[in-house]
């Protein structure tokens, strides 16, 4: 009985953080966006994003998604990711982006 109470909460959190922004996102503009079966939530603050895959895939390669999530920052923004920025894992990503004109224009959706 102990365990059902202690793991409903966990369950909970572990469910609910999965689309969280770090602080340094908390509140910026997000998108959802699906490229090649990968759904990315990218979140953007000024000329940096945060994405999140939020797929299910069994055993994702590193490069692959690093090359889906560029994609997926690219559609959403409107803009170029900065050469070497494209930085993390398989579930969390960092760019900068490089836009055309000063201000990155609004994300899409």
């Amino acid at each position: 009985m102990f365990m059902i109470r202690w793991l409903a909460p966990v369950a909970f959190l572990f469910f609910t953080a999965c689309d969280s922004p770090s602080p340094a996102f908390m509140g910026a503009d997000a998108t959802i966006i699906v490229v090649q079966g990968s759904q990315f939530s990218v979140h953007r603050r000024d000329d940096w994003v945060e994405v999140y895959r939020t797929s299910f895939e069994y055993l994702p390669r590193r490069e692959v998604v690093l090359a889906r999530a560029q994609v997926a920052i690219e559609q959403a923004t409107g803009c170029t990711v900065k050469p070497r920025s494209l930085t993390g894992d398989q579930a969390l990503i960092r760019a900068q982006l490089k836009c055309a004109n000063k201000a990155p224009p609004p994300l899409s959706g």
